[in-house]
């Protein structure tokens, strides 16, 4: 036999025993990229489930809905070798176990764990492979500034001259309408960005959305879902305070003075109430007003109006009018920090802010079933979120709205994002 013939013996030989071990390692590469591209889907679906549970942590829900999301993802707890953690579980306050923000209060943890079957790992009795994957989330200020939460027809109409300028933050507008947001007669919207579920329609004066509004996004959840109502005594409620004095007349209203009664600490109420309609000086003291009427102005003097909210119950509405100019800011602690504005859910009267008002606002106008409306003139420089159901700005009303959280560090609009 010649030297070749021997030769091609041998490799073949060699090739026949080290054809287990090939195949042993294809079967094993295989394996770890099913692992791998599992693991890639768990990591989905955790940070899915982190981001839907942290952003119920005022609604005391975030483990159900946490694993609901991660449901939706593919991955059921309790389902085909599926755990989903949510730690601690049945915390009356989530904090993470692990990490950079283990035991701290506000975070969510979630565990996503899978028994992934193999298959060449199976000759070597290894039938399974646990593969896990770990995501946080935390709450954060939010990004968006203005929420017209409506969910048909135009929503958001701007005409004569209207501006709404907010450069630094987003305005989301939830309604499919076609169009949602109307702009026309040289009116503006400005914003970070503009997100609307229906269409944006201007017509051809200049007005323009800067930048360009994107259609199409997916609708957001009223932010302040949350918040409960005030509690108040209806039957203590006191009649409107200016109807005692003569116009021109100096006096204050609120917790603590000869016009009010007082209840549940910081908290008055009233029939209703008129602010410098017969030119008088009037000081807010600080505290919550509760109001089952109107609520309006005149062109008198609001004096004060440092930490105050303004509930209006009932059937109560708000018509800010007559070249009023308002100073007020909302409290920054306390159960209703940041809102100045807040019109029960049940209440669709229209809020009203008009007549050549000048003022200067701080906190979150918070308008869930009614329209808002400023025209007329108004100039209002405002560190002011809105959330109403819808919003109408027309005749030369401008509207600056700037970031509310650089006035107020504990802003309560937040929005949830990952930290890990």
């Amino acid at each position: 036999m010649c030297a070749n013939s021997r030769e091609k013996g041998q490799i073949l030989v060699l090739m026949a025993l080290s054809l287990p071990f090939l195949l042993g390692f294809v079967g094993f590469a295989t394996d770890v990229g099913v692992l791998l591209v599992e693991k890639q889907k768990l990591q989905a679906a955790a940070d899915s489930a982190a981001i839907a549970g942290v952003a119920e942590l005022n609604y005391g829900d975030w483990t159900a809905v946490a694993q609901s999301a991660s449901a939706m993802n593919g991955y059921t707890d309790g389902r085909n070798g599926v755990t989903v953690s949510v730690n601690p579980s049945g915390a009356a306050v989530p904090t993470p176990l692990y990490g950079n923000y283990a035991g701290q209060a506000g975070y969510l943890e979630v565990i996503v764990t899978e028994n992934v079957a193999t298959h060449f790992l199976q000759l070597f009795n290894i039938p399974t492979v646990p593969v896990q994957t770990r995501s946080v989330a935390g709450l954060g200020t939010s990004t968006n500034c203005i929420y017209v939460l409506g969910g048909s027809g135009t929503t958001v109409t701007l005409n004569n001259d209207g501006q709404l300028y907010a450069p630094g933050c987003g305005i989301v507008v939830n309604s499919n309408g076609t169009p949602a947001i109307s702009i026309s007669g040289s009116a503006n919207i400005t914003g970070a960005w503009v997100d609307v579920v229906g269409t944006a329609a201007t017509d051809n004066s200049g007005s323009e959305y800067t930048p360009a509004a994107t259609t199409g996004v997916a609708p957001v959840s009223d932010p302040l879902a949350y918040l409960s109502p005030p509690s108040y005594t209806a039957s203590s409620c006191t009649a409107d305070p200016q109807t005692h004095h003569q116009g021109g007349a100096t006096y204050s209203v609120g917790p603590g003075s000869a016009n009010s009664t007082t209840q549940n600490g910081d908290l008055v109420c009233y029939t209703s109430l008129s602010l410098g309609t017969q030119g008088d000086t009037v000081t807010l003291n600080p505290g919550i007003y509760v109001v089952t009427g109107e609520l309006q102005t005149g062109s008198g003097t609001i004096a004060g109006g440092d930490g105050v909210t303004f509930y209006l119950a009932g059937s109560g509405y708000a018509y800010i009018q007559n070249g009023a100019t308002l100073n007020l800011s909302a409290p920054t602690s306390g159960p209703y920090n940041g809102i100045l504005f807040y019109q029960d859910r049940a209440d669709t009267h229209a809020a009203l802010i008009e007549g050549g008002s000048n003022s200067s606002l701080q906190g979150i106008l918070y308008f869930p079933s009614a329209a808002l409306e400023i025209g007329n003139g108004t100039t209002t420089t405002a560190y002011t979120p809105i959330v109403a159901q819808s919003l109408t700005m027309q005749g030369g009303s401008n509207l600056t709205d700037a970031d509310y959280a650089s006035v107020n560090a504990s802003d309560p609009l937040q929005s949830p994002r990952l930290v890990e």
